[in-house]
C-alpha cells in the first residue's frame, strides 16, 4: 500500500495500489483511457473525476450503468499518449453528468463528468502488456488502444493481475509538486474565473491527492520538470495525441 510523501504518521493511508485486492473481478467490464496529458491524470487523482470524449463519455456511460444493474465494477486503465506506460487503475463510480462540466483540465473542450475511484497509481511500462491482444480490436495489443477501448473480461483480468503485481519504480506522485504549481498557474491565468468551485462543494470530494509538499525533494528546480529523468522514467514528458 502506498502512502503519500507529506503526510504525518496520525494521517490515514490511502488505498493506492493495496496489497490485497480481487484479482478475478467476476463481472467487471474494463476500458482503456487516453490521456492527452499527465496534468489531466494528475487533476483525476487529485479530484476523483474524469471526462472523456462526447462519444468516449456515451460509451463508458452505458457500460456502466449496465455493468451496476448486475452490480458489478467497471474499471478503467489510464496511459497518457506518449508515455509509453499505463500510469494505473482507476474505478469508475458514477454515470456521467452531463450537465456538470470541469474547468480544471488543461483544454476546456471537455463537456460533462464522472467520479472515479483511483485503485493502482503506478507506471507499468508498454513492454509488460504488449502481449495481449484484444480480439475485439483486430487483435491489436491492448497498448494501441483508443480512448474508451473495451478490452473484454479475459483480457482485462490480465492487465489488472499485471498491474497488481508489477513491482513499480515510479508514478505520477513523483512528479505531483511539478503538476501543483503548473495548475496553481493555471488557476492564476484563468482569474478571476474560481475553475474548481462545483469541487470544493461537493460532499464526494476528498481531494485525497491535494498534498502540496509532495516529492518537493524531487522539485528545488522552478516549474521545470527533470526532464533526463522523465525519460528515465519512459518518456514520462511525451504529449500529443487526444482523448479520441
Amino acid at each position: 500500500m502506498q502512502r503519500m510523501k507529506g503526510q504525518t504518521g496520525n494521517q490515514v493511508k490511502n488505498d493506492y495500489n493495496p496489497v490485497e485486492f480481487d484479482q478475478a473481478a467476476p463481472g467487471a467490464r474494463f476500458f482503456v483511457i487516453k490521456s492527452y496529458s499527465e496534468d489531466d491524470i494528475h487533476r483525476s487523482i487529485k479530484y476523483e473525476i474524469w471526462c472523456s470524449t462526447e462519444h468516449g463519455n456515451k460509451r463508458l456511460d452505458q457500460a456502466y450503468r449496465e455493468a451496476s444493474r448486475e452490480g458489478a465494477p467497471l474499471y478503467l486503465f489510464f496511459s497518457v499518449n506518449g508515455s509509453g506506460h499505463f500510469c494505473g487503475m482507476a474505478q469508475m463510480v458514477s454515470p456521467v453528468d452531463y450537465q456538470s462540466n470541469s474547468s480544471v483540465w488543461s483544454q476546456d473542450k471537455w463537456k460533462g463528468q464522472f467520479r472515479v475511484r483511483w485503485i493502482y497509481v503506478k507506471d507499468v511500462p508498454n513492454v509488460q502488456l504488449r502481449h495481449i491482444k484484444l480480439e475485439n480490436n483486430e487483435n491489436k495489443p491492448v497498448t494501441n488502444s483508443r480512448d474508451a477501448q473495451e478490452v473484454p473480461h479475459a483480457k482485462g483480468v490480465t492487465v489488472l493481475r499485471i498491474l497488481h503485481t508489477y513491482r513499480h519504480s515510479t508514478s505520477i506522485f513523483d512528479d505531483f509538486g511539478h503538476y501543483e504549481r503548473r495548475q496553481a498557474e493555471e488557476d492564476q491565468r484563468k482569474a478571476p474565473n474560481n475553475p474548481i468551485q462545483h469541487h470544493h462543494s461537493s460532499s464526494n470530494h476528498r481531494n485525497r491527492g491535494h498534498v502540496s509538499d509532495m516529492s518537493r525533494d524531487h522539485h528545488q528546480h522552478g516549474h521545470q520538470p527533470h526532464l533526463h529523468q522523465r525519460k528515465e522514467r519512459g518518456g514520462r514528458s511525451g504529449r500529443g495525441g487526444s482523448r479520441q
